[in-house]
């Protein structure tokens, strides 16, 4: 049977497709961290990809937590700006609040390019994987 995801063909009796994609449900899970193990991979690649998964989560706790630390400081600016510096402080605070957003998005763009290399490795090798196979007939 083959994948409406990947267009591999697969065994009639398989449940779940090397890409994650599920015959049964009908959808795609993303895989664990363990996939290149249930491909056959070997332990290095296993580990390399497990630490760009906890690189792509650390770098979207950091965008969460530098955004909110950049947030809290114009607001600290703006609160203990005095009545005649009021309009001085703004210009600070506002440039606190944008640089959140902009380091937020791309702190979170990193993250998510990170992941996708990592499903593109998982799905390279699946299809790998199958070619093999399917030569080695």
């Amino acid at each position: 049977m083959q994948c409406p995801r990947c267009h591999l063909e697969n065994p009639p009796t398989t449940d779940v497709c090397d890409c994650g994609y599920s015959f049964a449900t009908g959808s795609y899970a993303r895989k664990a961290l363990g996939a290149s193990a249930a491909l056959g991979g070997a332990g290095l690649e296993k580990t390399r990809y497990a630490a760009l998964e906890g690189i792509s989560t650390i770098c979207r706790i950091a965008a969460w937590l530098v955004a909110g630390a950049l947030v809290l400081a114009g607001i600290v600016i703006l609160v203990n700006s005095t009545d005649q510096l009021k309009y001085s402080a703004i210009p600070p605070a506002l440039g606190c609040f944008i640089g959140a957003a902009f380091q937020w998005l791309l702190l979170k763009a990193f993250a998510e390019v990170i992941m996708l290399f990592v499903d593109v490795a998982y799905d390279v090798r699946a299809i790998a994987i199958k070619i093999n196979n399917v030569d080695g007939r």
